[in-house]
């Protein structure tokens, strides 16, 4: 016998926004005050590590291979 959980509700989407969302909530509740003491580097670690799972995950910009033509005039 198994016990499966099985739920009609679907998962949550996460996005790679939602989680830069939550970098700006860190840095405005921080410029208010809104942590006490105690709580700063808790709170500077966890965004420490969202800050690098975004830099890690949102694909950068590729370069381009073609060199830029100047116009004459």
């Amino acid at each position: 016998m198994t016990d499966e959980i099985t739920t009609d509700t679907p998962s949550p989407n996460l996005t790679i926004n939602d989680i830069g969302f939550l970098v700006q909530i860190i840095e405005t509740v921080a410029q208010r005050g809104a942590f006490r003491a105690e709580e700063l580097s808790s709170v500077g670690a966890v965004y420490d590590r969202v800050k690098a799972f975004i830099v890690a995950n949102v694909p950068q910009a590729a370069p381009t291979d073609q060199p830029t033509e100047e116009v004459s005039q």
